[in-house]
């Protein structure tokens, strides 16, 4: 990368011994734990091929992702091309001035056939810029020049190890004799020694849920930018982008700890507990599984769990955070018409392409896999009088499923699995852990997985003596229920737009559509905040127009308001709990580090 300012990446991959005429070459057309094609071929240039002679060699496409070459009787191949890399997401890869970050598998191609062959990687950089990443640096290396070289046992290694190379700063601590580095690039508002002993908390609290560190050395890239948000887990390494301005006030640097911890819990959720049909990768198609929900939506509902157990948020804030949730799902109506296996499957076609009418037609994995997680936790804690909790099924599947050399908790002996079942290998991993107490679990993830039923959040909260409290936020300022227009809208450019208009909401009834331009309301011009304070002052059955303008079309649609849906959620404790349920609550929210 010793051109940054032009964006693109040099490559060039020896191959050696070739064997056959023909040599096959393929780079990626998506990023493990981001289900979405992205053909990063497209971004590959002056591809060329020489034999051990330096003779050109021919080659041609075969399909979008892969280079045939035809090798005739050469011993060893050299091919060279470029990559261009101007996207900074955590999924892909950034060239400029300033360092230089890569995800291998949007730059390194493979040799089709031998990806789980061990390769070497050499890296050069520009004289000032220093490499991390979590693979195996080569000790004595030709280091001349820039260069930094490393070790993959195969290509899935390497694939699964971003770089970070440039002049960024790097912060290092050690857990049970294990060094954790810190790559910050950019600067913001964060405070170093903060950042440094939250992180630290965070790996001792995860590490004493599953009894010990699963790696030898563990890298965290954290880039700091203008309102980016996002992480991408590794195996023992991650990817976060956040906002550099983030770090104040608490509740803002709270994202960026609940971050750190979802992505450093896919250490285990993900990187070693996965259903089986998540690996070995096939880099040039879709991997279909119905199990998203477990790897993101468990995640999920352990990374502000995480941070109460450590002491980095307070359990008042933790039930806001739950509430805020229930709140969210509650207001999707794709909630009745996609389950959480469908929107599993589909990731690779909805997640990562939302549009206007994405919570009308389908449901967040993330969102509702959590709080299915929060429902099926608790319903461990009660069934087993707060003996077992979802803990154990994860600390369970970690044990059978890890794809690490691990001991079999039945046998004791080694065993290597690579992955539990996708049909039905959780439900049975909650039941040897929890018991089959009458079906119970499999009925409640027949009803919250399977199918679009509404999830019993009365039940759960009322095994540890908490309940819901729906309200209106309107309601203390007006002698009756606020009025609704069943629209999302967003301010942008000083124009005020509809993002989504609801299913079976007052704006799809009355002919409003996603994109159109509000400027008028009953005649008077209106902005945000001047249409929340005239909606204010309207009652569920008032008809008003709103004044819009449809592409380059001034329209003036009459709506029915009808009665708002409850804006406002509590979780509160019931009146006289019993010792029994005070006991299960305080088991799920304990605390185990104080601040």
């Amino acid at each position: 990368m010793l051109r940054p300012h032009t964006h693109r990446y040099d490559v060039a991959l020896d191959i050696h011994p070739v064997g056959g005429q023909t040599l096959d070459l393929a780079l990626p057309a998506w990023t493990p734990g981001s289900y979405l094609i992205r053909d990063y071929a497209r971004h590959v240039q002056q591809f060329a091929a020489i034999d051990d002679r330096g003779e050109p060699l021919p080659w041609q496409k075969i399909d979008k992702t892969t280079w045939r070459i035809t090798t005739g009787n050469a011993r060893s191949v050299r091919v060279t091309y470029q990559v261009y890399a101007f996207d900074l997401s955590v999924r892909t890869s950034h060239l400029d001035g300033t360092h230089g970050y890569f995800n291998p598998s949007t730059i390194c191609m493979y040799r089709c056939g031998h990806a789980h062959e061990p390769c070497i990687i050499h890296v050069q950089t520009p004289p000032e810029w220093r490499v991390t990443t979590g693979l195996e640096r080569v000790d004595g290396a030709d280091e001349r020049n820039g260069w930094a070289t490393f070790r993959a046992h195969d290509y899935d290694e390497l694939a699964d190890s971003p770089f970070e190379c440039g002049t960024h700063r790097l912060l290092t601590f050690d857990v049970d004799g294990v060094p954790h580095e810190i790559a910050l690039w950019g600067r913001g508002n964060e405070d170093e020694r903060q950042i440094l002993a939250d992180t630290r908390t965070i790996v001792e609290v995860t590490r004493a849920m599953f009894g010990g560190l699963p790696y030898q050395r563990y890298v965290f890239i954290v880039h700091l930018v203008d309102g980016g948000y996002g992480g991408l887990e590794h195996r023992n390494s991650v990817s976060n982008i956040v906002d550099r301005w983030g770090f104040r006030p608490a509740r803002s640097y709270e994202k960026f700890l609940a971050l750190t911890a979802h992505e450093f819990f896919h250490v285990w959720n993900v990187k070693r507990i996965r259903p089986a049909s998540l690996g070995p990768f096939d880099y040039t198609r879709e991997n279909y599984t119905r199990q998203l929900w477990v790897m993101e939506g468990i995640t999920s509902y352990y990374d502000h769990l995480i941070l109460l157990r450590a002491g980095l948020i307070s359990r008042e804030r933790y039930l806001e955070v739950l509430a805020d949730d229930i709140k969210l799902l509650q207001s999707q109506p794709g909630r009745a018409l996609q389950s959480l296996e469908q929107s599993s499957f589909d990731a690779w076609i909805k997640f990562y392409r939302p549009d206007e009418n994405g919570p009308n037609s389908s449901v967040s994995y993330y969102l509702k896999g959590s709080l299915v997680a929060f429902l099926l936790d608790l319903e461990i804690r009660r069934h087993t009088g707060g003996a077992r909790s979802l803990d154990d099924v994860m600390r369970y599947l970690y044990a059978e499923y890890a794809g690490d050399q691990v001991h079999d908790l039945y046998s004791g002996e080694l065993a290597k699995r690579p992955g539990f079942d996708e049909d039905d290998g959780f439900c049975r991993a909650v039941e040897a852990v929890a018991g089959e107490e009458g079906g119970a679990y499999r009925a409640l993830l027949a009803r919250a997985v399977a199918s679009t039923n509404e999830l019993d959040y009365d039940r759960a909260l009322e095994a540890v003596g908490l309940r819901l409290v729906w309200s209106h936020s309107l309601e203390t300022e007006n002698d009756h229920l606020p009025a609704w227009h069943g629209l999302r809208l967003k301010m942008s450019h000083g124009r005020l737009t509809v993002s989504v208009v609801l299913a079976g909401g007052p704006g799809e009834l009355a002919g409003i559509y996603p994109g159109d331009e509000l400027i008028a309301l009953d005649g008077i011009r209106i902005d945000e905040e001047r249409l929340k304070a005239r909606l204010a002052e309207r009652k569920p059955g008032d008809t008003v127009v709103f004044s819009l303008f449809r592409r380059d079309d001034l329209l003036h649609i009459p709506l029915q308001l009808t009665e708002a849906p409850p804006d406002t959620l509590t979780i509160m404790p019931v009146e006289s709990p019993t010792e029994e349920q005070q006991r299960l609550l305080e088991g799920w929210l304990r605390v185990e580090r104080e601040q």
